[in-house]
Formats: C-alpha cells, structure tokens, sequence
C-alpha cells in the first residue's frame, strides 16, 4: 500500500494554503423579531409532525412576520 497517499491533506494545506471556504459571508437575514414559535399553540403539534405555518417560513427567510401568520398555511416542512 502507498503511504503518500494518506498525506495529501496536508500536502495540500502546505502548497495552497488553509481553505478560505469558512470566510465567505452567507445571505443569513437579521431576525427583527423573535421566533413566532414561542407564543404560538400549535409549537408542540408542529415539531412533531414537522410542519411549520406561514409566520415561521416568513420569519426564517426575512427576520419578520406578520401576527395575522402565526398558524396560519400549516404545512409540511420543505
């Protein structure tokens, strides 16, 4: 068996240098307010059945909701 062949991470860290993958900046929205999960009802039914309603998948792409959307398009999660 080839010994060299176990040593090419480190080979390779010392050609090119430490990734850089960790540093690049992803697109997290800032979270205006807190989780609409916390002061809904239906919190317990949704993480068992893992479904989620239309507060939630608001408030994880954009940070907001709308009161109106807490339980409100319950569906399973995507």
């Amino acid at each position: 068996m080839n010994r060299d062949y176990f040593s090419i991470g480190a080979e390779l860290d010392a050609s090119w240098g430490p990734s850089t993958q960790s540093q690049l900046l992803l697109p997290i929205p800032e979270n205006v307010r807190e989780l609409p999960c916390d002061t809904c009802s239906l919190a317990a039914s949704c993480e068992v059945n893992c479904t989620e309603c239309s507060a939630f998948r608001n408030w994880s792409a954009r940070g907001d909701y709308k009161d109106s959307d807490v339980g409100r398009f319950v569906r399973a999660m995507k």
